[in-house]
């Protein structure tokens, strides 16, 4: 009797076991809205109280800081619609010459990938004052800092206690990068935070932890499966 048991619960097992292997995997649902917003970083239309939220990112190469980025998201009928509220009571902000002192500050950063293998993907780096940095990218590491958004809107607003980023993308620009909101793309957030005027003071956070030893959002594991809210 015993036996019939544990063969039974070994099938009741496996059963489990391949229930949990086809199951659809972890994906992050973009609320969709009816109407337009006007960008100006104040971030206090209804919108965005009805937006899909992340309430805070992390940092898995220095887990003793804490982070308290609120970061917003929603399709509108044009745009995809991003805000980042972010607490940083020592900001970092070099003088804007070019696009590249975006990238030796504190700044924002969104990544679309149309794929998890990262053949093509099309970078966006913010910093509090919405200055960008733009570019596409290619697995491994392999940027083309010429590339850059057809259209897109980004409003940097400094407040008391830190910065917000608010922006805007048009959903046609990204369908033809190969975003697909209805079938899924990949998405990553993230944040740099500079404690001092060089590289080697930034703590990295991510939305998700990568899994990887040093810091490092060029590599699929820091993106994540991103959709269409379709009820």
């Amino acid at each position: 009797m015993r036996g019939i048991y544990f063969f039974i619960s070994l099938f009741v097992a496996f059963l489990m076991g391949q229930g949990c292997r086809h199951s659809q995997p972890n994906i992050f649902l973009i609320n969709h809205l009816t109407s337009e917003i006007h960008l100006d970083g104040n971030i206090g239309e209804m919108e965005w109280n009805n937006a899909t939220t992340i309430t805070s990112l992390q940092s898995p190469w220095v887990p003793a800081e804490q982070d308290s980025t609120i970061f917003r998201c929603f399709c509108s009928p044009k745009y995809f619609n991003f805000c980042f509220e972010v607490i940083d009571r020592s900001l970092i902000i070099l003088d804007y010459t070019d696009e590249t002192t975006v990238a030796e500050g504190d700044r924002v950063e969104l990544f679309f990938s149309p794929s998890s293998k990262l053949s093509s993907y099309y970078c966006i780096e913010m910093n509090p004052h919405g200055y960008i940095l733009d570019y596409e990218a290619q697995f491994y590491r392999k940027f083309d800092y010429s590339w850059n958004f057809s259209h897109h809107t980004v409003v940097g607003k400094i407040t008391s206690n830190g910065y917000i980023v608010e922006g805007r993308i048009p959903i046609s620009e990204l369908h033809t990068l190969g975003i697909d909101f209805d079938k899924g793309f990949y998405l990553g957030v993230f944040r740099a935070d500079f404690t001092e005027e060089n590289e080697n003071s930034v703590i990295w956070y991510s939305w998700i932890n990568p899994q990887v030893k040093e810091a490092d959002f060029h590599i699929p594991s820091a993106f994540r499966k991103s959709k269409l809210r379709t009820n």
